[in-house]
C-alpha cells in the first residue's frame, strides 16, 4: 500500500501526471537544478528518494539516470539495475527533498491517519452522537439532583464504590503469575542475515542530553551497514541544532529537521520522518533512552519468529534515578506495576496493550498501512495499541530492558503526568465513537478491560478525593455520635467502609508486589505507605487533564530532561579479572614489565565450550521451523531445540 508522500501527491496538479519532456543536466547538478528534478518525481520516485537518497536527474527516450547521495545510495542504485550519473553531497540531498516535498511531507505528518482513517483520529474532539449523549446525560444527573436528592447520592456513590472495586479487581487480577519467555539469544542470526533497523529519536529541547543521546545510539551491538538512525529535531529549536552540528555524526546517522506547524506534537515528527526511513523493523527511543546494547539483536530474532500479525514488540522500561528520591520511587513502583504485573497479564489473553511511547518496536510497512502516529493524540503510544488491536494485529512484550530518566521533580512529573492522561482521555473518546463496532473487533473480555484501563482509570482517578472526604466526614460523625442520616444510610455506609477497606488492602498488596521487582529497604517500606499521598497527585493530574481537555489546550507539554544527578551507565560494564601474578625481575635486569589491563567482557558473552562452536541459524532456516509443533517433541531433540525459541514458541502460540 502506499504510504508517506504517495498519499497527498495523488491530488496533485496535472503536471506531475503529464508525459516529461526530454531534456539532461550536467552530471553535475547544482542545487537548483537538483531541486526542480525533486518536484518533478512521480509519487513512486518520491518514495525511493527519500528512503535511499536517487533521484532521477535526466530523461532521455528510453534511458533514465540518476543521481546519488553517498555510495550507498550509489550501491543501492546499482543493485536495482539503475545508471548513476553523478553523486552528491548527502546533506544537500537531504535538504532539497525536504524543500521539494515539504507540501507532501507535512501533509503527511499531520492528516495521514485523517486521511485514512478519520474515525480512529483525534483530530476532532467530539462527534455530533457524542455531544449528544454528552448532554443527556449530564441533564438526567441534574435532574436526578434536584427531584430525588437522597436516592441520586445513593445511585451516585454505588456506581462510584462498583468502580472502585473494579480497579481493585484488576489490581488482584495482576498478581496472578504470568511469566514472559526468555528474549532469542543475542547472536541467533548471523549479520548478513540482520534486516535493516531504523531508529527514530524526536528531540526538542535537549541540548543538555545530545552527548548522552548519541552514545546510546552508539553503544548498539548491531552492524553499522544496517543501521539507520533518524535524529528528528525542530526547525525553531536552535539550542539543541547547534548541538549536533558540532558533532561529527556517523554516516548511519543523520538529523531531520521538522518544519514549525500545528499540532506541535512529538507524533508529529514521528510522523515527518518516518517516510525518510528504510529499514524493514523501526525503533522509536526518546532523547533519555538508554536501551541495552543487544536489543536489537533480540528484537530482530523475535520478529523473524513470531507470525506476521505481531505488528510492534514492547520491551520492558525502568529508570535510571528510580533511588533518587521519594516521587522517583513512586513512579518506579507504577512502571514495575505496569511492566512487571499487568502488561504480562495482558499479553497472555491477547487484550491490547496500552504501551509505553519509547522503546517500541515495530514493522515499518505496517506501521504505515495503520496510518503511523495521530498527530492530534498527547498519549503515550497516541493511541496505537488499540489501533492495531482493532485492525486485526498484535502486541508481544519482550524481556529486553530500557532505562529512562523519571522526573525528580513535581512540577515535571505533574505536566508528563497531566500529558499523559489527556491522552488517554483522547483515546476513550475516540474509540467511543461507536461502542458496538469496538465491541465486535476486540471481543466482549478486551472491551471490557479496555474501557476499565482508560476511562474506568480516569473516572476512579477524578473520584478518588471526594470518595475520601466521604470517609473522613462519615467516620468523624460516627466518632461524634451524631449520625446525619437514617438507619438505611448507616448500613449503606458501613458495606462502602468495608469495600473500601478491601479495595484499599487490594491496591497496597500489589503495590507491594511490583516494589519486589526494584529493591529492599526503609525507603521502599516508606514509598507503600505512603502511595495514597501519590495516589492523590494522580487525582489532581487527571483534574487538570480533563481541563485542558475541554477547554481546548493541545499543546504539546515538553517533560525537561537531564535534570537527574543520576547518569546512567551506557555500553557493556567492564568486569574485573584477577590481577595476574608477575614475576619479580632478577638480579641485573631493568626491563619493565608492561601491565596488560583485563579485557572488557560484555553482558552478552558466555563462555563458549572448547571443542564446540556456536550455530548461527539463518533468518530463512527459522521462517521454515513451525513455531509450535503438533506432536510432543521427542527427548533428544527436545535438548537440541534453544530454550529461547521453545519458551517464545509458547507465548506466539497464545497470541
Amino acid at each position: 500500500m502506499a504510504t508517506g508522500p504517495k498519499e497527498t501527491i495523488r491530488g496533485a496538479s496535472a503536471d506531475k501526471t503529464a508525459p516529461r519532456k526530454s531534456f539532461v543536466v550536467p552530471k553535475i547538478p547544482t542545487s537548483a537544478e537538483l531541486l526542480e528534478a525533486i518536484k518533478r518525481m512521480t509519487p513512486q520516485e518520491a518514495q525511493q528518494a527519500l528512503r535511499h537518497r536517487i533521484v532521477p536527474i535526466s530523461w532521455e527516450p528510453g534511458r533514465v539516470t540518476y543521481v546519488a547521495a553517498g555510495e550507498r545510495s550509489k550501491a543501492y542504485a546499482t543493485g536495482k539495475g539503475l545508471e548513476v550519473s553523478a553523486i552528491t553531497n548527502e546533506r544537500t540531498m537531504l535538504r532539497e527533498l525536504q524543500a521539494g516535498q515539504e507540501s507532501e511531507l507535512m501533509g503527511y505528518a499531520v492528516a495521514g491517519l485523517t486521511n485514512r482513517y478519520p474515525d480512529l483520529s483525534a483530530a476532532q474532539p467530539f462527534g455530533a452522537k457524542q455531544s449528544l449523549w454528552l448532554a443527556l446525560g449530564l441533564a438526567l444527573i441534574a435532574f436526578g439532583v434536584m427531584w430525588d436528592r437522597p436516592t441520586s447520592a445513593v445511585v451516585a456513590f454505588t456506581v462510584m464504590l462498583a468502580l472502585f472495586l473494579l480497579m481493585a479487581g484488576l489490581k488482584l487480577w495482576c498478581l496472578l503469575p504470568a511469566k514472559l519467555p526468555r528474549a532469542p539469544l543475542a547472536m541467533k542470526i548471523d549479520d548478513a542475515d540482520l534486516p535493516v533497523y531504523s531508529i527514530l529519536v524526536p528531540l526538542l529541547r535537549e541540548a543538555r542530553l545530545a552527548e548522552q543521546t548519541l552514545r546510546a545510539m552508539q553503544a548498539f551491538d548491531y552492524p553499522h551497514a544496517k543501521l539507520d538512525i533518524k535524529l528528528v529535531l525542530e526547525a525553531e529549536d536552535k539550542a539543541t541544532r547547534q548541538v549536533f552540528e558540532e558533532q561529527r555524526l556517523p554516516p548511519y546517522m543523520e538529523v531531520i529537521l521538522v518544519p514549525r506547524g500545528m499540532p506541535e506534537t512529538r507524533h508529529k515528527a514521528l510522523n515527518y520522518a518516518l517516510p525518510f526511513a528504510r529499514g524493514e523493523l523501526l525503533a522509536v527511543y526518546d532523547a533519555d533512552s538508554v536501551p541495552a546494547a543487544d536489543q536489537l539483536r533480540r528484537v530482530a530474532g523475535t520478529f523473524a519468529l513470531a507470525p506476521k500479525t505481531v505488528a510492534c514488540l514492547q520491551t520492558q522500561v525502568g529508570f535510571i534515578n528510580r533511588n533518587e528520591n521519594w516521587l522517583t520511587r513512586q513512579c518506579a513502583l507504577d512502571y514495575a506495576h505496569h511492566f512487571k504485573l499487568l502488561f504480562p497479564r495482558l499479553a497472555k489473553f491477547g487484550a491490547p496493550l496500552p504501551f509505553c511511547g519509547a522503546s517500541i518496536h515495530y514493522r515499518t510497512q505496517m506501521l504505515r498501512q495503520l496510518g503511523a502516529f495521530d498527530a492530534h493524540n498527547v498519549a503515550r503510544d497516541s493511541g496505537l495499541g488499540l489501533r492495531l488491536a482493532r485492525l486485526g494485529y498484535r502486541t508481544a512484550l519482550i524481556p529486553t530492558l530500557t532505562r529512562e530518566e523519571a522526573p525528580p521533580r513535581l512540577r515535571d512529573w505533574l505536566t508528563q503526568r497531566v500529558r499523559w492522561t489527556r491522552g488517554a482521555l483522547q483515546t476513550a473518546i475516540v474509540n467511543l465513537r461507536s461502542p458496538v463496532r469496538l465491541w465486535r473487533e476486540l471481543g466482549a473480555r478486551n472491551f471490557l478491560l479496555t474501557q476499565a484501563l482508560t476511562l474506568g482509570s480516569i473516572i476512579v482517578a477524578l473520584a478518588h478525593p471526594f470518595f475520601l472526604a466521604w470517609l473522613a466526614t462519615t467516620s468523624v460523625l460516627i466518632v461524634l455520635d451524631q449520625p446525619a442520616a437514617p438507619q438505611l444510610w448507616l448500613f449503606l455506609q458501613a458495606l462502602y467502609g468495608i469495600a473500601a477497606a478491601l479495595a484499599f488492602m487490594i491496591t497496597m498488596t500489589a503495590t507491594a508486589r511490583s516494589s519486589l521487582f526494584l529493591g529492599r529497604g526503609f525507603s521502599w517500606v516508606a514509598t507503600i505507605l505512603t502511595a495514597p499521598v501519590y495516589w492523590l497527585l494522580v487525582s489532581l493530574a487527571t483534574w487538570l487533564a480533563v481541563l485542558h481537555y475541554f477547554t481546548g489546550t493541545r499543546r504539546w507539554t515538553k517533560t525537561p530532561h537531564g535534570i537527574t544527578r543520576i547518569r546512567p551507565q551506557i555500553g557493556p560494564k567492564d568486569e574485573k579479572k584477577p590481577a595476574e601474578t608477575e614475576k619479580k625481575p632478577t638480579a641485573g635486569t631493568y626491563k619493565a614489565v608492561e601491565k596488560k589491563p583485563p579485557a572488557a567482557v560484555t553482558k552478552t558473552q558466555r563462555p563458549e565450550p572448547e571443542k564446540t562452536a556456536a550455530v548461527k541459524t539463518p533468518v530463512k532456516e527459522l521462517e521454515k521451523r513451525p513455531l509450535v509443533s503438533a506432536e510432543r517433541t521427542p527427548h533428544k531433540e527436545a535438548e537440541k531445540q534453544p530454550v529461547a525459541e521453545k519458551s517464545l514458541a509458547r507465548l506466539i502460540s497464545k497470541l
